[in-house]
């Protein structure tokens, strides 16, 4: 393709032909002979594939403070773009999409041309496109039709700019990109300056969400347009040092980046720190006018003070804290108990509290997710807040929208008569969670969406929304990717609702059983006893070798109808429920041989024909059944020691009698 005789410039501070800018024409020239000579691609076999969900993950997490801003800018970008075909996608820094926002229209096609969460677009991949050249010169580009290098890639248009941090690292890549467009690269321009546009309000909200803590001045060399069009920030600690400025503020000043880090206000605008912040204390935000000592230049900006917590994320008052017991701050510690997996979940778990992100917990049902959920809800700023959950499956699908969003009087037949709020508007300040989300109905999921991304909620046969503030939290034992691919779960519902998918192990595979049992008995034993009885050495025995398909909840149920079967201090393999029994016999040690060791009776693996249990046993025995002495003798893990022993049916000579 001929490029137009007015090819468009790139430079690093927006559009223009600036002297010492590069020309499009040079910089697709040059990437497309490295695509040959260094990449060593061939146009015609394209090797675009969309990464697995659970890889894409791992692209995603890093930038999910960014995401939390982003949304809206590519949400209000698309809505502008759609209707003549576009779609538009955030890559992070290595060139994966990690968010998309879909044409319904063109949304197969489009993934078949890698246009979807997780494609990569890097010019060592893909050769020369719109993405790969914002990653390597970090300048908005277009790369129209036959300009791309693969053959498969030469219907496409497609518009990218990069997002800086405020340190001048690259964070991510906007674009926008068309499967069909007009022949003429020209028709672009607009689409760029769009995307380019965004990009930068992007880069600002993200400053003004990472420092509002701090004192803020917003820019600009126009008063008119200073509270509507921001081009420079500059942020100052409670000293009146300047932390951080964005990449605008430093290109109209002329100062490289980091150069203003630790200047105090009155060295760089000859003004005391406090005026400035008296300027934000004022009810009516009144531009103030500045001069920059080192150039005399003028410019004029708008103060903003330092924000403090919203409400449902302001530290828990000691009122409150105390409330909570046992419930509180070490409520998912307990939870986690011993088992790696549950106490690296809870690890996960603590670091995103208050943070606005997304929970998904996968797991087998009676796993305990509503529990973990519980748990984080307690140790979050949140506890004080109501915590309300929704069985998406338990309700028929005639019910669960008005469970959910609520209604207005005579919204429907049947409906209360004063309205009712739905679980949403319930769990304003604290946490939502919702079972079983992957039986939630489409129609339901698109309303759902709405909710998350403008944060209010709109009851059935109102006129006006509500807003909320809350943190959600979702379960599911479906393979949500399986129901996205099968078109029955959104994909952009999906990406809002799994900022941090943590997956709850099944019982039979936890390390810590035995705790785990003992732990349920004495809480269920809490509500008839002073003391919990023990169990037998063949009770213990049976419960840790079943398989607890029902996972805790099954096991919870069975503890509390042998608490109610026992007379005595002990429990035996009687009082347990007979399904226990049909489909686990228990291996026990016979009573008549004599004991091994330190006095213990032998364990059923002394029974059974494996060498590496046996072995296993010998160790321990000579450590005196000290499982960390044992594990750091073998140079595993604790963990590892435990679940050998619990394949082998080795039992803890404290455990059997």
């Amino acid at each position: 393709m001929t490029p137009s005789s007015t090819p468009f410039i790139a430079t690093p501070s927006g559009f223009g032909s600036t002297a010492g800018a590069q020309s499009v024409e040079a910089i697709i020239a040059r990437s497309r002979q490295r695509s040959l000579d260094v990449h060593r691609l061939d146009p015609a076999h394209g090797r675009q594939r969309v990464l697995s969900p659970g890889a894409l993950r791992d692209h995603r997490e890093p930038l999910e403070p960014l995401l939390t801003v982003a949304r809206s800018g590519m949400e209000s970008l698309f809505l502008q773009i759609r209707d003549v075909g576009y779609v538009v996608l955030l890559t992070d820094a290595q060139g994966v999409a990690v968010e998309f926002i879909n044409n319904p229209s063109v949304e197969r096609e489009a993934r078949r041309a890698g246009l979807a969460a997780g494609g990569r677009w890097t010019e060592d991949h893909e050769g020369t496109c719109a993405v790969g050249l914002a990653l390597i010169d970090q300048l908005p580009i277009t790369v129209h039709h036959d300009e791309h290098f693969c053959i498969a890639n030469r219907l496409l248009t497609c518009s990218a700019a990069p997002i800086l941090a405020t340190d001048g690292r690259l964070l991510a890549v906007l674009d926008a990109s068309a499967l069909h467009s007009p022949a003429d690269r020209s028709s672009q321009h607009l689409v760029l300056s769009m995307v380019h546009a965004t990009a930068r309000m992007i880069e600002n909200a993200s400053f003004l969400h990472q420092f509002e803590r701090h004192l803020v001045l917003r820019t600009s060399s126009r008063r008119e347009f200073l509270e509507v069009a921001t081009e420079g920030l500059i942020a100052f600690d409670g000293g009146g040092h300047v932390v951080a400025a964005n990449q605008r503020f430093l290109h109209d000043t002329g100062r490289s980046q980091g150069s203003l880090n630790g200047v105090h206000a009155e060295q760089l605008f000859g003004v005391h720190y406090e005026a400035l912040m008296a300027a934000a204390a004022r009810p009516s935000a009144e531009p103030i006018r500045l001069r920059l000592l080192h150039s005399g230049s003028q410019c004029f900006a708008l103060a903003r003070g330092p924000r403090k917590p919203s409400p449902a994320v302001r530290p828990r008052s000691k009122a409150a804290a105390s409330t909570t017991g046992a419930d509180g701050a070490n409520a998912l510690t307990m939870l986690a108990g011993f088992d790696p997996r549950m106490r690296a979940n809870a690890d996960k778990a603590r670091r995103v509290l208050d943070r606005g992100i997304a929970v998904l917990l996968h797991g087998e049902s009676g796993t305990g997710k509503e529990a973990f959920a519980k748990a984080m809800h307690a140790t979050s700023c949140r506890t004080a807040a109501p915590f309300v959950a929704l069985n998406c499956a338990a309700i028929p699908e005639t019910l669960i929208e008005s469970e959910l969003f609520g209604h207005s009087e005579g919204a429907f037949t049947g409906a209360r008569a004063k309205g009712a709020r739905g679980k949403i508007a319930q769990a304003h300040g604290g946490t939502l969670f919702l079972d079983e989300i992957g039986d939630m109905p489409l129609a339901l999921q698109t309303r759902l969406l709405r909710v998350l991304a403008e944060g209010e909620v709109t009851p059935l046969g109102a006129e006006r929304a509500v807003p909320v503030d809350l943190q959600v939290i979702c379960a599911t034992h479906c393979d949500l990717d399986a129901l996205v691919n099968a078109g029955r779960f959104r994909l952009d519902l999906y990406y809002r609702l799994n900022g941090l998918v943590l997956s709850l192990p099944p019982l039979r595979e936890r390390t810590d059983k035995a705790a785990l049992i003992d732990a349920i008995l004495a809480d269920e034993a809490a509500s008839w006893t002073d003391i919990a009885p023990r169990l037998s050495a063949r009770a213990s025995a049976l419960l840790l070798g079943h398989h607890w398909p029902g996972n805790i909840r099954q096991l919870r149920n069975s503890l509390r109808a042998a608490l109610a079967l026992c007379d005595g201090g002990e429990i035996d393999v009687e009082h347990l429920p007979a399904e226990l029994l049909a489909s686990t016999p228990p291996v026990l040690p016979p009573q008549r041989l004599s004991s091994i060791g330190w006095g213990e009776s032998p364990s059923p693996v002394e029974l059974t024909a494996s060498p590496a249990a046996a072995a296993l046993l010998k160790v321990l025995q000579a450590h005196h059944w000290n499982v960390s002495a044992t594990a750091n003798s073998l140079g595993l893990s604790r963990s590892t020691v435990y679940r050998r022993m619990t394949r082998n049916r080795i039992v803890e000579p404290n455990r059997r009698n």
